[in-house]
């Protein structure tokens, strides 16, 4: 039962109605006996500023942001953690006094999920995008160790992102850059690792990436959850996948944490998901 007590956390989107953040975060509420509520709130771009200072004086004590928000909503924090300034991109906000805290719980996310999936030190990878998910993957992948190549239909964002990450090289490995749109099938057949870090196969968006192409025992990570193109792809050529719901639960699990101070209850958030999924087939 929601009451005067009860604390309020939310997710910012346009369009935010396919997210299962609600049904992930309160079932970790439940879980973990937090008096607190977690809603679903559409937010158009020209917004944002409005509704993230609208939340803190409303009294919210957290939010995420997703698409296509990430790195719009940055500069709103008063303070930020290393991984999100790093990326340029937060996608959780813990309320502080003087304002919110922005944090990137995408990047170490999908960093965990690469090294679970056996993606090693030197590995050729592929990014596909360039925008706020895409920058998360990129500091995931070059922490990792990975020779980052970087794909987008806009080629001056590409390269901008593939400059911003030359820093952050491991000595010793190629420095990340840029390659044409056109050339997807030549770089995700070299790939030892293919990142979806696009909005393509959300709801509205388009179904699939052209030319992406897998093999055995390649990593694939799709930033995007559902039955996507991308994820039927990776299965049936024997790539080992990482979901969007893998990454959804993890980054989730590490807010959960932020906002709390409590281990989050990994496993119901994971099962809330996959029931949160089933509805809707």
């Amino acid at each position: 039962m929601i009451t005067g007590r009860t604390a309020l956390y939310g997710v910012l989107g346009h369009p935010v109605v396919h997210s299962r953040s609600p049904e992930m975060q309160n079932a970790a509420f439940a879980r973990a006996g937090v008096d607190a509520a977690y809603v679903a709130l559409p937010v158009a771009p020209e917004a944002l500023p409005a509704a993230v200072a609208g939340a803190h004086a409303l009294g919210f004590s957290g939010l995420n942001v997703t698409v296509p928000h990430k790195r719009a909503a940055l500069p709103l924090c008063t303070s930020v953690d290393p991984a999100a300034a790093a990326v340029g991109a937060v996608n959780t906000l813990r309320r502080a006094a003087p304002g919110w805290e922005g944090f990137n719980t995408d990047a170490p996310a999908c960093l965990a999920l690469l090294e679970a999936a056996g993606l090693s030190s030197g590995a050729r990878a592929l990014l596909v995008g360039a925008g706020g998910a895409a920058r998360a993957a990129a500091w995931a992948l070059v922490r990792a160790g990975a020779a980052l190549r970087v794909a987008a239909r806009n080629a001056d964002a590409a390269r901008a992102l593939a400059d911003d990450f030359v820093a952050a090289a491991r000595p010793g490995t190629p420095a990340p850059r840029a390659v044409p749109w056109d050339a997807l099938e030549a770089e995700s057949d070299a790939a030892d690792a293919v990142v979806n870090g696009t909005s393509v196969g959300l709801a509205g968006h388009a179904a699939s990436l052209p030319g992406v192409r897998f093999h055995a025992g390649q990593v694939a990570v799709d930033f995007v959850y559902g039955d996507t193109a991308f994820a039927r792809d990776a299965r049936a050529a024997g790539a080992r996948l990482v979901t969007g719901e893998q990454i959804l639960v993890r980054q989730g699990a590490l807010a959960f944490t932020l906002w709390t101070g409590r281990p989050a209850p990994e496993a119901a958030m994971a099962a809330a998901v996959a029931r949160a999924a089933g509805s809707t087939r």
